[in-house]
């Protein structure tokens, strides 16, 4: 769901420092959708603060979405108001942490691992405002540091047994993840060498999945193993695509599984991609793409080729995908069908 559109009437992107200073002219409360976080240095550095921010992400993921604004006034209990009111002067964060980092360091503090977290990072003369959108989870419950939290009463508060109990129940397939990790980048000749790591991994603690499988596909370069007879029957399109029908039997949750392969390209290529395609018996399909710049190639540095990534996209359904397309089931009919 578009959240901020919701409030901002405008898309999480394009969401301006100006926009949240307007958003507080008029008085604004919490809601289960909703959340508000002022910065204060006397109450805390970034890292202690970032704590309070990752337990009402956390508490979203097991409601129903929403956003967090960062930054936000300083709440104001009024003597006939139930709840506080947040209005005018902004208390904005003091320091801009990169942002793939901030999403790594929340996802890595939520388990099990979780999916639809965006931030937008506001700047005005060296102050930040964090915007956090966050969709509901498909694969609730989460917790954080071992407790789990829900929005309650507009509040973040931990989640009751019977809650977490009807959570875990809600769960209908596990959460599938796939990932390519670089090894080794070498030269033969005209002929340069990628060997790369793919990574299956089960984020569900009650779901083991079934038949997990992957395709893998790179227009620019050939996989090695096509080139041999008797191999070739996991390969099409004349090698730039791998598919392996029976990956693992079962994926349980945690331990991943790992498969290595090496592709060939020529010394020409400037850029490659890679497509992961990726499922099981009872998950979603999901995909993983990557682009890897070659112009910064360093034979010199052969053994950690993760400086090629220029681009990473990871772990998105097909509905993630058309969603954020704005892709409607009516105009893929359209497209498919031609009427």
């Amino acid at each position: 769901m578009n959240y901020s559109k919701s409030y901002f009437k405008k898309n999480l992107n394009e969401l301006t420092y100006q926009d949240i200073v307007d958003f507080f002219i008029e008085e604004q409360e919490e809601s289960d959708k909703i959340e508000f976080k002022s910065f204060a240095e006397q109450h805390g550095n970034f890292n202690t603060k970032l704590d309070g921010v990752i337990r009402g992400i956390c508490a979203f993921l097991n409601s129903e979405g929403g956003i967090l604004i960062w930054g936000a006034p300083v709440g104001e209990k009024l003597e006939d108001r139930k709840e506080k009111i947040f209005k005018g002067e902004l208390s904005p964060v003091n320091e801009l942490k990169e942002k793939d980092a901030l999403i790594s360091k929340i996802s890595d503090s939520i388990t099990p691992l979780p999916v639809g977290i965006n931030v937008k990072m506001l700047e005005k003369e060296n102050f930040y405002v964090y915007v956090f959108e966050v969709q509901k989870s498909e694969y609730k419950p989460h917790q954080f540091r071992n407790t789990y939290y829900a929005r309650l009463d507009g509040q973040t508060k931990p989640a009751p047994h019977y809650l977490i109990e009807s959570l875990f129940k809600q769960i209908k397939y596990p959460n599938i993840e796939g990932y390519i990790k670089p090894k080794k980048i070498s030269q033969n000749g005209t002929n340069l060498y990628l060997d790369i790591e793919i990574y299956l991994f089960n984020f569900t603690q009650l779901q083991n999945e079934e038949k997990a499988f992957f395709r893998l596909m790179c227009p620019q370069g050939i996989f090695t193993r096509s080139l041999n007879a008797g191999q070739d029957e996991m390969f099409e399109y004349n090698g730039h695509l791998l598919i392996f029908k029976n990956f693992i039997d079962i994926l349980h949750f945690g331990a991943p599984n790992v498969h290595l392969e090496r592709i060939q390209f020529h010394t020409c290529t400037r850029e490659i991609d890679l497509i992961l395609m990726f499922g099981g018996k009872n998950s979603p399909l999901k995909t993983s793409k990557y682009k890897l710049d070659l112009s910064r190639i360093d034979l010199n540095n052969p053994d950690n080729p993760n400086y090629l990534f220029a681009e990473i996209l990871e772990n998105k359904t097909n509905a993630d995908g058309q969603a954020e397309l704005g892709i409607t089931k009516e105009e893929s009919l359209k497209k498919i069908l031609g009427r």
